[in-house]
Protein backbone atom coordinates (compact mmCIF):
# COMPACT_ATOMS: atom_id res chain seq x y z
CA UNK A 1 0.00 0.00 0.00
CA UNK A 2 1.17 3.86 -0.84
CA UNK A 3 2.99 5.14 2.21
CA UNK A 4 0.24 8.22 1.67
CA UNK A 5 -2.01 6.21 3.32
CA UNK A 6 -0.52 4.77 5.76
CA UNK A 7 2.11 5.16 8.09
CA UNK A 8 3.71 8.88 8.55
CA UNK A 9 2.54 10.77 5.53
CA UNK A 10 4.98 13.08 3.42
CA UNK A 11 2.51 15.89 3.41
CA UNK A 12 0.46 17.55 5.75
CA UNK A 13 -3.33 16.39 5.55
CA UNK A 14 -6.39 17.71 6.54
CA UNK A 15 -6.90 17.69 10.40
CA UNK A 16 -9.73 16.53 12.45
CA UNK A 17 -12.25 18.72 12.19
CA UNK A 18 -14.25 20.95 14.95
CA UNK A 19 -17.38 22.50 15.31
CA UNK A 20 -17.72 26.44 14.36
CA UNK A 21 -20.99 27.24 13.80
CA UNK A 22 -24.72 26.25 13.47
CA UNK A 23 -27.85 27.14 12.12
CA UNK A 24 -28.90 27.63 15.53
CA UNK A 25 -25.83 30.27 16.08
CA UNK A 26 -27.49 32.93 13.37
CA UNK A 27 -30.75 32.50 15.19
CA UNK A 28 -29.51 33.36 18.93
CA UNK A 29 -27.25 36.42 16.89
CA UNK A 30 -30.35 37.91 14.78
CA UNK A 31 -33.49 37.97 17.55
CA UNK A 32 -35.69 35.03 19.01
CA UNK A 33 -38.86 35.20 16.39
CA UNK A 34 -36.61 33.29 13.35
CA UNK A 35 -36.83 29.66 13.34
CA UNK A 36 -35.13 27.12 15.77
CA UNK A 37 -33.46 23.97 14.87
CA UNK A 38 -36.12 21.74 15.11
CA UNK A 39 -38.80 23.86 13.64
CA UNK A 40 -36.90 23.22 10.14
CA UNK A 41 -37.15 20.71 7.85
CA UNK A 42 -34.12 19.15 7.46
CA UNK A 43 -30.38 18.94 8.57
CA UNK A 44 -27.41 19.59 6.72
CA UNK A 45 -23.63 18.86 7.92
CA UNK A 46 -21.39 21.43 6.30
CA UNK A 47 -17.56 20.34 6.05
CA UNK A 48 -16.05 23.46 5.49
CA UNK A 49 -12.07 21.40 4.00
CA UNK A 50 -10.68 25.15 2.03
CA UNK A 51 -11.08 26.78 -0.97
CA UNK A 52 -11.45 30.29 -2.56
CA UNK A 53 -15.04 30.55 -0.65
CA UNK A 54 -13.65 31.19 2.35
CA UNK A 55 -10.33 33.25 1.46
CA UNK A 56 -9.62 36.58 2.25
CA UNK A 57 -7.14 38.99 1.30
CA UNK A 58 -3.56 38.87 3.18
CA UNK A 59 -0.91 41.75 3.41
CA UNK A 60 0.65 40.65 0.12
CA UNK A 61 -2.77 41.24 -1.83
CA UNK A 62 -2.85 37.39 -2.60
CA UNK A 63 -5.92 35.33 -1.27
CA UNK A 64 -5.27 32.81 1.25
CA UNK A 65 -7.85 30.90 3.35
CA UNK A 66 -9.26 32.33 6.71
CA UNK A 67 -10.30 30.25 9.63
CA UNK A 68 -14.00 31.00 10.69
CA UNK A 69 -14.39 33.42 8.10
CA UNK A 70 -17.32 31.75 6.53
CA UNK A 71 -18.78 30.14 9.71
CA UNK A 72 -18.91 34.10 9.93
CA UNK A 73 -20.27 35.03 6.77
CA UNK A 74 -22.88 32.33 6.99
CA UNK A 75 -24.11 33.65 10.24
CA UNK A 76 -25.29 36.77 8.51
CA UNK A 77 -26.70 35.35 5.91
CA UNK A 78 -30.45 36.33 5.72
CA UNK A 79 -31.29 33.51 3.06
CA UNK A 80 -30.01 30.70 5.70
CA UNK A 81 -32.19 31.88 8.39
CA UNK A 82 -35.42 31.21 6.29
CA UNK A 83 -37.69 28.52 8.12
CA UNK A 84 -37.93 26.60 4.64
CA UNK A 85 -33.96 26.35 4.63
CA UNK A 86 -32.55 23.22 6.71
CA UNK A 87 -30.63 23.43 9.64
CA UNK A 88 -27.08 23.26 9.39
CA UNK A 89 -23.85 22.64 11.06
CA UNK A 90 -20.77 23.50 9.99
CA UNK A 91 -17.44 21.79 10.88
CA UNK A 92 -14.46 23.30 9.66
CA UNK A 93 -11.00 21.38 8.90
CA UNK A 94 -7.83 22.52 10.07
CA UNK A 95 -5.58 23.63 8.74
CA UNK A 96 -7.79 24.80 5.60
CA UNK A 97 -6.21 23.86 2.53
CA UNK A 98 -6.17 24.82 -1.13
CA UNK A 99 -7.53 21.96 -3.58
CA UNK A 100 -4.15 21.74 -4.85
CA UNK A 101 -3.26 20.33 -2.05
CA UNK A 102 -5.74 17.95 -0.88
CA UNK A 103 -4.48 14.11 -1.49
CA UNK A 104 -6.23 10.54 -1.25
CA UNK A 105 -5.87 10.99 2.55
CA UNK A 106 -7.67 13.95 2.57
CA UNK A 107 -10.47 12.76 0.72
CA UNK A 108 -10.47 9.52 3.17
CA UNK A 109 -11.18 11.95 5.66
CA UNK A 110 -14.08 13.39 3.93
CA UNK A 111 -15.55 10.41 3.30
CA UNK A 112 -15.38 8.96 7.02
CA UNK A 113 -17.21 12.16 8.34
CA UNK A 114 -19.77 11.52 5.78
CA UNK A 115 -20.29 7.89 6.67
CA UNK A 116 -19.71 8.35 10.49
CA UNK A 117 -22.67 11.28 10.24
CA UNK A 118 -24.98 9.85 7.85
CA UNK A 119 -27.62 8.82 10.13
CA UNK A 120 -27.44 12.09 11.77
CA UNK A 121 -28.14 14.37 8.91
CA UNK A 122 -30.69 14.25 6.06
CA UNK A 123 -27.77 15.54 3.73
CA UNK A 124 -23.89 16.93 3.55
CA UNK A 125 -22.13 19.87 1.63
CA UNK A 126 -18.41 19.71 1.00
CA UNK A 127 -16.77 23.18 0.41
CA UNK A 128 -13.56 22.96 -0.94
CA UNK A 129 -11.42 24.78 -3.80
CA UNK A 130 -12.41 24.18 -7.08
CA UNK A 131 -9.28 23.21 -9.04
CA UNK A 132 -9.67 19.47 -7.82
CA UNK A 133 -13.17 19.46 -6.83
CA UNK A 134 -13.93 17.13 -10.07
CA UNK A 135 -10.95 14.48 -8.44
CA UNK A 136 -12.22 14.97 -4.76
CA UNK A 137 -16.44 14.49 -6.39
CA UNK A 138 -15.33 11.43 -8.31
CA UNK A 139 -13.22 9.69 -5.94
CA UNK A 140 -16.04 10.13 -3.02
CA UNK A 141 -18.83 8.58 -5.09
CA UNK A 142 -16.69 5.37 -5.43
CA UNK A 143 -15.34 5.56 -1.61
CA UNK A 144 -18.95 6.30 -0.34
CA UNK A 145 -20.61 2.67 -0.20
CA UNK A 146 -24.35 2.24 0.89
CA UNK A 147 -24.86 5.98 -0.03
CA UNK A 148 -28.76 7.42 0.72
CA UNK A 149 -28.19 11.18 1.39
CA UNK A 150 -27.23 13.70 -1.18
CA UNK A 151 -23.86 14.66 -0.84
CA UNK A 152 -23.02 18.06 -2.90
CA UNK A 153 -18.94 19.59 -3.54
CA UNK A 154 -19.65 23.51 -3.92
CA UNK A 155 -17.16 26.34 -3.82
CA UNK A 156 -16.82 29.30 -5.63
CA UNK A 157 -14.46 31.02 -8.43
CA UNK A 158 -14.53 34.54 -6.35
CA UNK A 159 -14.26 34.71 -2.38
CA UNK A 160 -17.09 35.98 0.04
CA UNK A 161 -14.70 38.86 0.83
CA UNK A 162 -15.49 40.44 -2.62
CA UNK A 163 -18.83 42.38 -3.26
CA UNK A 164 -19.51 40.77 -6.15
CA UNK A 165 -19.43 36.82 -5.52
CA UNK A 166 -20.38 33.74 -6.56
CA UNK A 167 -20.42 32.48 -3.30
CA UNK A 168 -23.36 33.05 -1.63
CA UNK A 169 -25.65 31.46 -4.16
CA UNK A 170 -23.47 28.55 -4.69
CA UNK A 171 -23.44 28.13 -1.21
CA UNK A 172 -27.21 28.48 -0.71
CA UNK A 173 -28.38 26.38 -3.15
CA UNK A 174 -25.85 23.94 -2.02
CA UNK A 175 -27.22 23.67 0.52
CA UNK A 176 -31.55 23.41 -0.82
CA UNK A 177 -30.09 20.07 -2.81
CA UNK A 178 -28.05 18.84 -0.35
CA UNK A 179 -31.36 18.70 1.96
CA UNK A 180 -33.90 17.59 -1.09
CA UNK A 181 -31.75 16.60 -3.54
CA UNK A 182 -30.76 13.44 -5.15
CA UNK A 183 -28.65 10.35 -3.05
CA UNK A 184 -25.62 10.38 -4.57
CA UNK A 185 -22.56 12.43 -4.65
CA UNK A 186 -23.22 15.67 -7.10
CA UNK A 187 -21.57 19.21 -7.68
CA UNK A 188 -23.14 22.46 -7.85
CA UNK A 189 -22.00 25.21 -9.69
CA UNK A 190 -22.94 27.95 -11.00
CA UNK A 191 -26.71 27.12 -12.28
CA UNK A 192 -26.40 23.85 -11.87
CA UNK A 193 -26.37 20.81 -10.36
CA UNK A 194 -24.17 17.42 -12.12
CA UNK A 195 -23.52 13.95 -11.14
CA UNK A 196 -19.75 14.36 -9.79
CA UNK A 197 -18.50 11.23 -11.18
CA UNK A 198 -19.43 13.18 -14.47
CA UNK A 199 -17.98 16.38 -14.15
CA UNK A 200 -14.12 18.03 -15.27
CA UNK A 201 -13.61 22.26 -14.87
CA UNK A 202 -13.67 23.76 -18.34
CA UNK A 203 -13.23 27.30 -17.47
CA UNK A 204 -10.34 28.65 -15.50
CA UNK A 205 -12.28 32.11 -14.85
CA UNK A 206 -16.12 31.92 -15.59
CA UNK A 207 -18.18 31.29 -12.79
CA UNK A 208 -19.65 28.45 -14.60
CA UNK A 209 -16.34 27.02 -14.39
CA UNK A 210 -17.93 22.87 -14.64
CA UNK A 211 -19.50 20.91 -17.01
CA UNK A 212 -20.60 17.61 -17.16
CA UNK A 213 -19.68 16.84 -21.24
CA UNK A 214 -21.57 13.39 -21.51
CA UNK A 215 -24.30 13.31 -18.90
CA UNK A 216 -27.10 16.05 -18.34
CA UNK A 217 -27.41 18.12 -15.56
CA UNK A 218 -29.35 16.76 -12.71
CA UNK A 219 -30.67 20.27 -11.94
CA UNK A 220 -30.77 24.00 -13.65
CA UNK A 221 -31.46 26.69 -11.76
CA UNK A 222 -33.20 29.38 -13.55
CA UNK A 223 -36.82 31.24 -12.27
CA UNK A 224 -37.93 28.03 -11.91
CA UNK A 225 -36.06 24.69 -11.09
CA UNK A 226 -35.95 22.06 -13.89
CA UNK A 227 -34.97 18.95 -12.44
CA UNK A 228 -34.10 15.52 -13.85
CA UNK A 229 -34.28 13.42 -10.97
CA UNK A 230 -35.63 10.62 -13.11
CA UNK A 231 -31.77 10.34 -14.07
CA UNK A 232 -30.20 9.95 -10.65
CA UNK A 233 -28.95 7.13 -8.98
CA UNK A 234 -31.90 5.01 -6.22
CA UNK A 235 -30.63 5.66 -2.93
CA UNK A 236 -29.06 2.75 -1.81
CA UNK A 237 -30.91 0.16 0.30
CA UNK A 238 -27.98 -0.96 2.60
CA UNK A 239 -29.06 0.06 6.32
CA UNK A 240 -25.17 1.32 6.88
CA UNK A 241 -22.91 3.96 4.43
CA UNK A 242 -19.56 3.06 4.78
CA UNK A 243 -16.52 4.87 3.65
CA UNK A 244 -13.94 2.66 1.77
CA UNK A 245 -10.71 4.12 2.06
CA UNK A 246 -7.26 1.57 1.12
CA UNK A 247 -7.51 3.97 -2.59
CA UNK A 248 -4.51 2.73 -4.52
CA UNK A 249 -2.47 5.66 -5.83
CA UNK A 250 0.03 4.25 -7.64
CA UNK A 251 -1.66 5.39 -11.10
CA UNK A 252 -0.33 7.65 -13.46
CA UNK A 253 -1.85 9.78 -16.64
CA UNK A 254 -0.72 10.06 -19.84
CA UNK A 255 -1.62 12.64 -22.63
CA UNK A 256 -0.30 11.49 -25.95
CA UNK A 257 0.80 14.03 -28.51
CA UNK A 258 2.02 13.54 -32.24
CA UNK A 259 5.77 12.86 -32.66
CA UNK A 260 6.55 12.86 -28.95
CA UNK A 261 9.55 10.31 -27.88
CA UNK A 262 7.97 7.27 -26.22
CA UNK A 263 10.89 6.36 -24.20
CA UNK A 264 9.62 8.32 -21.11
CA UNK A 265 6.58 6.25 -21.46
CA UNK A 266 8.20 2.93 -21.45
CA UNK A 267 10.58 3.88 -18.95
CA UNK A 268 7.32 4.36 -16.30
CA UNK A 269 5.61 1.28 -17.88
CA UNK A 270 9.01 -1.16 -16.87
CA UNK A 271 8.05 0.09 -13.18
CA UNK A 272 7.06 -2.71 -11.04
CA UNK A 273 5.70 0.00 -8.80
CA UNK A 274 2.90 1.07 -11.04
CA UNK A 275 -0.27 -0.61 -10.95
CA UNK A 276 -2.05 1.49 -14.00
CA UNK A 277 -2.22 4.11 -16.24
CA UNK A 278 -4.38 6.21 -17.97
CA UNK A 279 -3.53 6.90 -21.68
CA UNK A 280 -5.65 10.14 -23.34
CA UNK A 281 -6.10 9.20 -26.64
CA UNK A 282 -7.74 11.01 -29.91
CA UNK A 283 -11.04 10.80 -31.15
CA UNK A 284 -12.59 7.43 -30.16
CA UNK A 285 -9.55 5.64 -29.05
CA UNK A 286 -6.59 5.76 -31.79
CA UNK A 287 -2.91 6.35 -31.72
CA UNK A 288 -0.35 6.18 -34.10
CA UNK A 289 0.10 2.72 -35.43
CA UNK A 290 3.47 3.29 -37.42
CA UNK A 291 5.12 3.97 -33.73
CA UNK A 292 6.93 1.08 -32.55
CA UNK A 293 7.93 2.40 -29.67
CA UNK A 294 4.52 3.06 -28.08
CA UNK A 295 3.50 -0.33 -29.11
CA UNK A 296 6.76 -2.26 -26.85
CA UNK A 297 5.60 0.78 -24.61
CA UNK A 298 2.22 -1.10 -24.18
CA UNK A 299 3.76 -4.58 -24.21
CA UNK A 300 5.83 -4.07 -21.40
CA UNK A 301 2.91 -2.63 -19.39
CA UNK A 302 1.67 -5.97 -20.26
CA UNK A 303 4.77 -8.00 -19.04
CA UNK A 304 4.96 -5.97 -16.01
CA UNK A 305 1.09 -6.34 -14.81
CA UNK A 306 0.00 -2.26 -15.48
CA UNK A 307 -3.41 -1.82 -17.19
CA UNK A 308 -3.66 0.31 -19.77
CA UNK A 309 -6.92 2.21 -19.67
CA UNK A 310 -7.67 4.49 -22.48
CA UNK A 311 -9.81 7.97 -22.45
CA UNK A 312 -10.53 10.19 -25.01
CA UNK A 313 -8.74 14.12 -25.45
CA UNK A 314 -12.32 15.10 -26.44
CA UNK A 315 -14.11 16.86 -24.09
CA UNK A 316 -17.89 14.98 -25.67
CA UNK A 317 -18.04 11.16 -26.74
CA UNK A 318 -15.98 8.44 -25.69
CA UNK A 319 -13.17 5.54 -26.71
CA UNK A 320 -14.62 2.38 -29.07
CA UNK A 321 -11.47 0.93 -29.49
CA UNK A 322 -12.51 -1.00 -32.16
CA UNK A 323 -13.87 1.82 -34.29
CA UNK A 324 -10.91 2.48 -36.17
CA UNK A 325 -7.87 -0.52 -36.92
CA UNK A 326 -5.36 1.36 -35.17
CA UNK A 327 -7.59 1.03 -31.92
CA UNK A 328 -8.04 -2.25 -32.76
CA UNK A 329 -4.58 -2.71 -32.45
CA UNK A 330 -4.19 -1.04 -29.38
CA UNK A 331 -6.91 -3.36 -28.17
CA UNK A 332 -4.66 -6.26 -28.90
CA UNK A 333 -2.13 -4.81 -26.70
CA UNK A 334 -4.70 -5.58 -23.85
CA UNK A 335 -5.41 -1.45 -23.62
CA UNK A 336 -9.11 -1.23 -22.12
CA UNK A 337 -11.57 1.32 -23.02
CA UNK A 338 -12.91 3.72 -20.48
CA UNK A 339 -15.98 4.30 -22.84
CA UNK A 340 -17.31 8.59 -21.68
CA UNK A 341 -15.36 8.31 -18.11
CA UNK A 342 -13.77 11.87 -17.84
CA UNK A 343 -10.60 11.17 -16.84
CA UNK A 344 -10.89 12.46 -13.18
CA UNK A 345 -13.13 9.99 -13.04
CA UNK A 346 -11.53 6.78 -14.84
CA UNK A 347 -8.16 7.36 -12.74
CA UNK A 348 -10.10 7.77 -9.23
CA UNK A 349 -12.45 4.62 -10.06
CA UNK A 350 -8.62 2.86 -11.09
CA UNK A 351 -7.75 3.64 -7.68
CA UNK A 352 -10.89 2.34 -5.93
CA UNK A 353 -10.76 -0.78 -7.98
CA UNK A 354 -7.12 -1.56 -7.24
CA UNK A 355 -7.81 -1.25 -3.56
CA UNK A 356 -10.99 -3.26 -3.47
CA UNK A 357 -9.14 -6.00 -5.97
CA UNK A 358 -5.60 -5.99 -4.76
CA UNK A 359 -3.50 -8.37 -6.42
CA UNK A 360 -7.08 -9.12 -8.88
CA UNK A 361 -5.87 -7.96 -12.60
CA UNK A 362 -9.21 -9.31 -13.76
CA UNK A 363 -11.55 -8.31 -11.48
CA UNK A 364 -10.38 -4.75 -12.10
CA UNK A 365 -10.52 -5.38 -16.06
CA UNK A 366 -13.90 -6.16 -16.40
CA UNK A 367 -14.82 -3.83 -14.41
CA UNK A 368 -13.64 -0.47 -15.76
CA UNK A 369 -16.16 -0.64 -18.41
CA UNK A 370 -19.35 -1.36 -15.95
CA UNK A 371 -20.85 1.74 -14.56
CA UNK A 372 -20.66 1.59 -10.59
CA UNK A 373 -22.24 4.76 -9.81
CA UNK A 374 -23.05 5.97 -13.23
CA UNK A 375 -19.67 7.22 -14.26
CA UNK A 376 -20.08 5.01 -17.60
CA UNK A 377 -22.61 5.40 -20.57
CA UNK A 378 -23.45 2.33 -22.44
CA UNK A 379 -21.69 2.67 -25.89
CA UNK A 380 -24.74 3.46 -27.92
CA UNK A 381 -25.82 6.57 -26.10
CA UNK A 382 -22.28 7.82 -28.04
CA UNK A 383 -22.04 5.13 -30.82
CA UNK A 384 -25.46 4.78 -32.63
CA UNK A 385 -25.20 4.42 -36.07
CA UNK A 386 -26.42 7.36 -38.49
CA UNK A 387 -29.57 5.50 -39.66
CA UNK A 388 -30.87 4.75 -36.33
CA UNK A 389 -33.58 7.76 -35.81
CA UNK A 390 -33.60 8.92 -32.08
CA UNK A 391 -36.33 7.40 -29.90
CA UNK A 392 -39.06 8.90 -27.98
CA UNK A 393 -40.83 8.68 -24.96
CA UNK A 394 -44.36 8.85 -24.84
CA UNK A 395 -44.44 12.28 -22.93
CA UNK A 396 -42.25 13.47 -26.11
CA UNK A 397 -39.36 14.38 -24.52
CA UNK A 398 -36.19 12.15 -26.22
CA UNK A 399 -34.83 9.32 -24.79
CA UNK A 400 -31.49 10.68 -22.78
CA UNK A 401 -30.15 8.48 -20.15
CA UNK A 402 -27.09 7.34 -21.10
CA UNK A 403 -26.75 5.11 -18.28
CA UNK A 404 -29.33 3.01 -20.42
CA UNK A 405 -29.09 0.38 -22.92
CA UNK A 406 -31.53 2.19 -25.52
CA UNK A 407 -34.51 -0.44 -26.29
CA UNK A 408 -34.19 -1.94 -29.92
CA UNK A 409 -36.48 0.21 -32.02
CA UNK A 410 -39.90 -1.15 -33.19
CA UNK A 411 -39.59 -3.33 -36.58
CA UNK A 412 -40.25 -1.19 -39.64
CA UNK A 413 -44.20 -1.38 -41.21
CA UNK A 414 -44.44 -3.85 -43.70
CA UNK A 415 -46.72 -2.91 -46.91
CA UNK A 416 -49.02 -5.42 -47.14
CA UNK A 417 -49.64 -8.09 -49.68
CA UNK A 418 -50.56 -6.95 -53.22
CA UNK A 419 -53.85 -9.11 -53.64
CA UNK A 420 -55.55 -10.20 -57.11
CA UNK A 421 -59.07 -10.14 -57.21
CA UNK A 422 -61.20 -12.85 -57.08
CA UNK A 423 -62.07 -14.64 -60.72
CA UNK A 424 -65.51 -13.99 -61.85
CA UNK A 425 -67.99 -16.11 -63.82
CA UNK A 426 -67.47 -15.86 -67.64
CA UNK A 427 -71.31 -16.00 -68.11
CA UNK A 428 -72.23 -14.02 -65.09
CA UNK A 429 -70.53 -11.38 -66.77
CA UNK A 430 -72.25 -11.62 -69.94
CA UNK A 431 -75.64 -12.07 -68.27
CA UNK A 432 -74.83 -8.41 -66.66
CA UNK A 433 -73.36 -6.60 -70.12
CA UNK A 434 -76.78 -8.02 -71.79
CA UNK A 435 -79.04 -6.39 -68.88
CA UNK A 436 -77.31 -2.94 -68.69
CA UNK A 437 -77.70 -2.78 -72.76
CA UNK A 438 -81.40 -3.76 -72.26
CA UNK A 439 -81.95 -0.75 -69.62
CA UNK A 440 -80.28 1.45 -71.56
CA UNK A 441 -82.26 1.00 -74.92
CA UNK A 442 -85.70 1.06 -72.59
CA UNK A 443 -84.44 4.47 -70.95
CA UNK A 444 -84.07 5.79 -74.64
CA UNK A 445 -87.72 4.40 -75.51
CA UNK A 446 -89.10 6.39 -72.80
CA UNK A 447 -87.57 9.67 -73.84
CA UNK A 448 -88.28 9.58 -77.47
CA UNK A 449 -92.32 8.88 -76.30
CA UNK A 450 -92.18 12.33 -74.32
CA UNK A 451 -90.63 14.12 -77.23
Amino acid sequence: MDESLTGKPPFKPLGLPHRITSSNSATNLHGTDEPDDHERDGRVLVLLTGGTMGMKPNARGSLEPKAGYLAEQMRLMPELRERRMPAYEVVEYAPLLDSADMVPQDWRRIAQDVARSHNQFDGFVVIMGTDTMAYCASALSFMLEGLSKPVVLTGSMIPFAESYSDARRNLVMALIFAHAGPSEVVVFFGDRLLRGNRTTKVDALALSAYDSPNFPPLASCGVALRARYDLALAPSSEQRCKAFTQMETKILVFRMVPGFDDKALLRCLESDELRAVVLELYGTGTAPARRAGLLKALRAARSHNVLVVATTQCKRGGVVLATYEVGRLLEEEGVVAAGDMTTEAAATKLAYLFGRYPGDMDAVRELVGVSLRGEISHPDAYLRPFFEAPRFKSSGSIESDPTKRPPAPPPAPTRPAHREPPPRDVGQRRRDIALGAALGVGLALVLARRR
